[in-house]
């Protein structure tokens, strides 16, 4: 394999994703409002997805819990980005150690970065828990972080407002905003994908035994991964908080994770494009459904409500049963095929 083959493969997939992402974007410009919209909500699935991939398909340890960075990302956009004279009236009874955040003030973008910060600082301390578990364990131990996060926004309502919703966020999230992070978080995944570190993380999925045997630190890599993939969940969130304008905690629980944990898995967990894929796709189908059952298109008779969902769950299933590893499998998109040795020769 000759040096410009091999670099050709090396950046081939992260350019064909960010094009998809980009086109994805450009296509959007010429549409209506509901375009819009669906578009803005895929790429902010896609800055999601593609960092719970970044854990997951490494790992192959499915987290539940990618949604509770999601929340504080979104918490803290709206602590950062509300005027400060609503801030005042919003949060009256703020204990004296955090009154600064009714009196701060910060641009969008460094509210979308100190989200991601935010996510980070929780990863760090749940590190040592991801670092001794693997498999069930550590699934069930993600979803356990993700009700204590709920459960921690929902009941605090001095500072979060609890079932309240955060109000007064300016309409910040562009088309713009969510296809440059989006493109961003792809480059980075691929990245660590490609590391040491990813790689040496991948042989741990593959065979723990043999990995560790091989003296390989699986927890170092997976705590590398688990803080490394909640920044691009905080993005989400600010991205969401900064498009959505309102939310309360309600919003960053079981019913997103759901349709997450839909996208990663129909288009492939293992596979950077599959998550990509799969957060585009599935942010269509969504819609599409959406639609469907509030009678847009059965001539205005709308259907029982949950519909969509369960229609969404048989996808779900039927793909499980077809393609157990998803649509995309182990596979990344790629313009041009390996040729084969006797092909070569």
């Amino acid at each position: 394999m000759t040096n410009s083959t091999r670099i050709r493969g090396l950046f081939e997939t992260p350019v064909l994703l960010v094009a998809i992402v980009g086109l994805v974007a450009l296509v959007a410009l010429f549409g209506d409002p509901t375009i819009t919209r669906v578009t803005v909500q895929a790429l902010i699935a896609v800055v999601f997805v593609t960092g719970l991939s970044l854990f997951s398909g490494n790992s192959g340890v499915m987290s539940f819990g990618h949604v509770g960075f999601m929340a504080i990302g979104a918490y803290t956009t709206a602590y950062l980005t509300i005027p400060v004279n609503l801030k005042s009236s919003m949060f009256s009874d703020l204990p004296e150690s955090l009154g600064f955040l009714a009196t701060i003030h910060a641009p969008f973008p460094i509210a979308v970065l100190v989200g991601g910060l935010s996510a980070a600082a929780l990863a760090l301390v749940t590190a040592p828990i991801m670092a001794r578990l693997g498999g069930l364990q550590a699934g069930i131990a993600t979803l356990a972080l993700l009700v204590i996060v709920f459960t921690v926004l929902n009941s605090w309502t001095d500072v979060t407002r609890g079932s309240s919703s955060m109000i007064g966020l300016p309409k910040a999230t562009t088309i713009w905003w969510a296809a440059g992070i989006a493109a961003l978080v792809i480059v980075i995944a691929w990245a660590y994908k490609k590391s040491r570190s990813g790689l040496q993380l991948q042989a741990s999925r593959e065979d723990y035994l043999a990995a560790t045997a091989s003296g390989i630190a699986v927890g170092r890599h997976r705590v590398f991964a688990w803080v490394l993939s909640s920044i691009p969940a905080g993005f989400a969130g600010a991205l969401y908080a900064g498009y959505l304008t309102t939310f309360n905690s309600r919003t960053f629980f079981l019913s997103l994770t759901f349709s997450f944990i839909v996208m990663i898995v129909l288009g492939g967990y293992l596979s950077l494009s599959g998550a990509v894929i799969g957060a585009l796709g599935v942010s269509v189908l969504q819609e599409i459904l959406r639609r469907f059952q509030d009678g847009a298109f059965t001539g205005g008779n709308s259907l029982p409500a949950g519909i969509a969902d369960l229609i969404l769950a048989a996808v779900l299933l039927f793909v499980l049963v077809k393609a157990p590893l998803g649509l995309m499998g182990t596979r990344e998109l790629r313009l041009f095929r390996k040729r084969s040795i006797g092909s070569a020769l």
